[in-house]
């Protein structure tokens, strides 16, 4: 009986490795592989939901949901973290679709993905992927104004194509509005 005991605790010793559960925050470059940055204080809650906001004779709508325990991986550890994930469709006035990302499928596609879980003074700082060839990649802060608005900023980093590299008969337009402070209510 005593060797059984002994087995075990070696075996969880040597081939159990613990999670530790971290808040969103922490470092990923210090902490330990397999940790989970979790929202313990659910700082990404009040993002949830369907939001509408009109700039430049354009309607944009937001779907943000928040996804548990996403795997991801950074200074070479794998971890796990709570995210926000942002769907989004821009209509013009007419209510002609410019550009969606509500029907798309994230575990194919990167194209328009939009998520982010940084926390910091009331905001989410959430990162875009970009359209076609990256264009548009760039950063978009998400700050609370109350229980139903948040202003919305987005500054893209790359806001033109690589002739090399992209073929010309492809749509390059930034849909997504390039602004600060866009007012953003909840539906």
């Amino acid at each position: 009986m005593r060797s059984g005991w002994f087995i075990l605790v070696l075996f969880t010793v040597l081939f159990c490795k613990a999670q530790q559960v971290l808040p969103l925050n922490n470092s990923a470059s210090k902490s330990p592989t397999n940790s989970y940055f979790k929202d313990i204080n659910n700082e990404l809650d009040p993002y949830i939901g369907t939001w509408k906001g009109d700039f430049q004779e354009k309607v944009i709508k937001l779907k943000i949901a928040k996804e548990l325990k996403v795997p991801f991986e950074m200074w070479g550890k794998h971890n796990f973290k709570d995210r926000l994930l942002v769907r989004y469709e821009v209509t013009n006035n007419h209510g002609v679709v410019l550009e969606s990302s509500l029907n798309n499928d994230f575990n194919i596609k990167v194209k328009l993905l939009i998520e982010g879980s940084d926390i910091e003074n009331n905001s989410v700082m959430l990162i875009f992927a970009g359209g076609n060839c990256s264009v548009g990649i760039g950063n978009i802060v998400l700050k609370k104004i109350s229980s139903t608005q948040f202003s919305w900023g987005y500054s893209p980093g790359t806001t033109t194509r690589n002739d090399k590299d992209c073929p010309p008969n492809r749509d390059y337009t930034i849909y997504l509005p390039e602004t600060e402070n866009l007012i953003f209510t909840k539906q």
